[in-house]
């Protein structure tokens, strides 16, 4: 019974869901059975339902003869259908073809199925006689034309069994209830007689498409085999020596025909072919057919390969009287084989092994118990720019030259591999050192420092220089992706740590991988799930001590890792392309903030390097102020000098741009570049933060304190603010006051918080608090020149 259930499941999921030609073919087949008793069927359909529409013509209702309309359209659309399925040009249908003809018929059954639940209940007894004689007689009969599509003859007829026994019941009455169970049983009889003529359609079906199957191949086979010029004959008597030998069968074998005449077959082939090629010996002395028994010939210095077919030959009384059969040349063949394998397996520039050969390689070594070896895997550094600089051509030339370095330092037993592009790999089969890895360390230092050396390319000398991942086979690794994934992270690490270097794969350098990997997985989803918020650290004024502004700082918990640090976040998100999404998001939540919650102060969100590069940054941030009604001069948006590193003319005419709008540029971390003075000059700040790593210096050295009041001196000079940030004690607080900062942002004040909590935060600020010890006087507060907020 299992098994009969098993195999009508196959049945169906291949009509169903398999998208294969000869289930496309089975399919047309089946649908066109269908079709071909639509007009019929349609028409019954609508006779049907006009019989049951002039029964009621007495107390004809509009639900009524709207429900006559829908039938009418359903069979017209299936005229419709069947005139366009016999106009159509292919043979096959489409699962998705399949599934529309059932759920046609599902729909045409919950028509059908609507009639006796919405009226039978309140027709009279000669009303309900014709309901239930059309209704079982449409059953039926749909189920027969439906017959070869299983799932839609199933629907259908659940369908019209579930109506009738839903308005069956409603009656209540015992004689009412037993005619219900035998529709139930009516219906399961004729499903059961409709799955039965599908199956057995399908059946012949396939036998059919099976016997043309067949028929074609042998036609084939006959049409090659006499095409074929790489074929002869051969027979040989009872002692295995050649019968009339022909020119053909001479030339396949290199020799001469009288020189085969009354030959041993099998003895002349153990003399020209390898020790132990005794195959077509064999398979005589066994004596039953055989086929495809491949010989290898060695003639003048040349191997050919010969494949032979035989079948044993019987005289009239039915004994033994020698063999006859068909040798065919297959050198042809066995050398394009013997190139595809070596071209699928052959770097084709530098003719070393490739990723396939690799992988197989790496595989053979999991085989052995336990596995060793050592997998290094190394990159080029800086190969793009020879590459964009000199053309392609000097490009191939110098991976040439590094293929034959890493061949020159490669151990005798290792495979040396391309693995496309400036990739490269060492595969050593066996851990010789009794230190684990020290073998493939010292190869790993010696190839960087091999590469690292000029290459001689036609007249120019050029240096590049490589990093190295390690990997070992060892007990954990358990196929050929996960020494690759591990070789790579080490990889990563080794070009992380500042390129042409070579770095070992550990635990914790896979771990914090995996972390960095969901950590990236999560973040895709972050802003759509709702999962980032902005926390707010207040900007006090030392002058007032009033809170003139605020930052927006990104945070983030996901339900799966926790709380993630911006610092953690933030470098994945530029990497992978999530930060303008991101950052978009940030800047309208803090505008939308700005003009609502936070009223009245300066809101400054962070800018990524990533984002200010986006040409269309500058019309984002335009359309955010208008859709948030924010001011513009109420956003401040802070960089930091990286900016400036890939194209300081690019950053540095967005800038402007952004200048022009009104929004406020402030220069986060100033002083921890390498060239802040020159951007202060191409372009007018309004703000520069001063990074907390001078604040906290400046208590120590006094070369710290002295740089803290000479930014502010330049400040005040270029009509510029500044802010110190990490002011966390009252001694730097002092110390920030005296030397003439204009505003303060740290934990002294307050940490980040949640909006609501700054909100409230504000409220309860109270100016009057102010450490007025640390603050200058009245006097000097007038007298003293500071720059205005603009």
């Amino acid at each position: 019974m299992n098994n009969e259930l098993r195999t009508l499941r196959n049945g169906i999921r291949t009509m169903y869901w398999d998208p294969g030609a000869a289930a496309g073919r089975i399919r047309y087949e089946h649908l066109s059975t269908v079709v071909r008793l639509t007009p019929v069927a349609m028409v019954a359909n609508m006779a049907n339902a006009s019989l049951v529409l002039w029964s009621f013509q007495a107390t004809l209702t509009t639900g009524l003869v709207v429900w006559w309309a829908i039938m009418m359209t359903l069979a017209m659309l299936a005229l419709g259908s069947w005139a366009k399925f016999w106009h159509r040009q292919s043979t096959r249908v489409s699962c998705r073809g399949i599934k529309r003809s059932t759920l046609h018929a599902a729909i045409l059954g919950l028509v059908w199925g609507f009639l006796p639940v919405a009226w039978f209940g309140e027709a009279s007894h000669s009303q309900q006689l014709v309901i239930a004689t059309l209704f079982t007689g449409m059953m039926g009969a749909g189920t027969f034309v439906l017959g070869a599509l299983p799932l839609a003859s199933l629907a259908y007829v659940v369908i019209f069994t579930g109506s009738a026994v839903w308005a069956l019941g409603r009656a209540g009455e015992p004689q009412i209830m037993a005619i219900a169970v035998l529709v139930v049983l009516y219906a399961i009889m004729v499903l059961v007689g409709g799955i039965s003529y599908w199956r057995k359609s399908t059946a012949l079906l396939l036998s059919q498409n099976e016997a043309v199957r067949h028929e074609q191949m042998l036609a084939v086979m006959l049409q090659d085999f006499e095409q074929s010029a790489t074929d002869a004959l051969w027979e040989v008597d009872l002692d295995g020596r050649l019968r009339q030998p022909s020119a053909r069968l001479a030339k396949l074998l290199h020799t001469q025909t009288e020189q085969l005449q009354g030959e041993s077959l099998a003895h002349w082939l153990l003399q020209r072919t390898a020790p132990g090629d005794d195959g077509v010996a064999q398979a005589l002395a066994k004596g039953v057919p055989f086929n495809n028994v491949a010989v290898v010939l060695e003639h003048a210095g040349q191997r050919y390969h010969l494949t032979f077919q035989g079948k044993p030959l019987f005289d009239e009384l039915g004994q033994p009287a020698g063999w006859r059969g068909v040798l065919s040349d297959r050198t042809a063949v066995a050398l394009a084989q013997e190139q595809l394998h070596r071209q699928a397996n052959t770097d084709s520039l530098t003719q070393l092994a490739n990723r396939f050969a690799l992988h197989a390689a790496i595989a053979k070594q999991l085989q052995v118990q336990p596995p060793t070896g050592v997998l290094l895997l190394l990159d080029l550094d800086h190969f793009k720019t020879v590459n964009d600089s000199f053309g392609h051509s000097v490009g191939d030339a110098l991976l040439t030259s590094v293929a034959e370095r890493l061949q020159q330092h490669a151990p005798p037993n290792s495979l040396v591999a391309r693995l496309g592009g400036d990739e490269f790999a060492i595969l050593l089969p066996h851990n010789e050192t009794e230190a684990g890895t020290t073998l493939a360390q010292s190869l790993a230092a010696q190839l960087v420092a091999a590469l690292s050396r000029p290459h001689q390319i036609s007249e120019r000398r050029l240096r590049v220089g490589a990093s190295v991942g390690i990997a070992e086979l060892d007990g954990e690794v358990t196929d050929v992706d996960e020494l690759l994934v591990r070789a790579d992270i080490a990889l990563y690490d080794a070009k992380s740590q500042g390129r042409g270097r070579a770095a070992e794969y550990t635990h914790a350098l896979g771990e914090r991988t995996r972390r960095r990997a969901k950590v990236e997985e999560g973040l895709r989803q972050a802003v759509r799930n709702d999962e980032l918020s902005l926390h707010w650290q207040p900007k006090v004024e030392l002058s007032t001590w009033k809170i003139t502004g605020t930052e927006a700082l990104l945070r983030w918990e996901s339900p799966h890792l926790g709380k993630v640090s911006p610092g953690e976040f933030i470098p994945v998100a530029e990497q992978e392309g999530l930060m303008d999404l991101i950052g978009l998001w940030a800047l309208r939540h803090a505008c939308e903030c700005g003009q609502n919650q936070l009223s009245g102060v300066l809101v400054s969100v962070n800018v990524s390097p990533v984002q200010l590069a986006d040409p269309q940054f500058v019309p984002m941030v335009q359309s955010v102020l208008e859709s948030t009604g924010l001011p513009a001069e109420r956003l401040e948006l802070e960089i930091t000098e990286s900016v400036f590193i890939e194209d300081t003319d690019v950053a540095l005419r967005q800038l402007h741009a952004l200048h022009a709008l009104g929004v406020r540029v402030a220069l986060d971390d100033f002083g921890t570049g390498y060239s802040s003075l020159s951007y202060l000059c191409r372009f007018p700040f309004s703000t520069l933060k001063i990074d907390r790593s001078f604040v906290e210096e400046a208590m120590v050295r006094p070369e710290a304190l002295a740089v803290v009041h000479h930014i502010a001196q330049l400040a005040r000079s270029l009509n510029m603010r500044t802010v110190c940030e990490g002011v966390e004690t009252s001694e730097q607080l002092a110390m920030v006051i005296a030397a003439g900062i204009d505003e303060v942002q740290g934990y002294l004040m307050s940490p980040p918080r949640p909006l609501e909590f700054f909100s409230t935060f504000t409220q309860d600020w109270d100016t009057q608090l102010a450490p007025l010890e640390y603050l200058p006087n009245p006097t000097a507060l007038t007298t003293a020149h500071r720059p205005q907020r603009p």
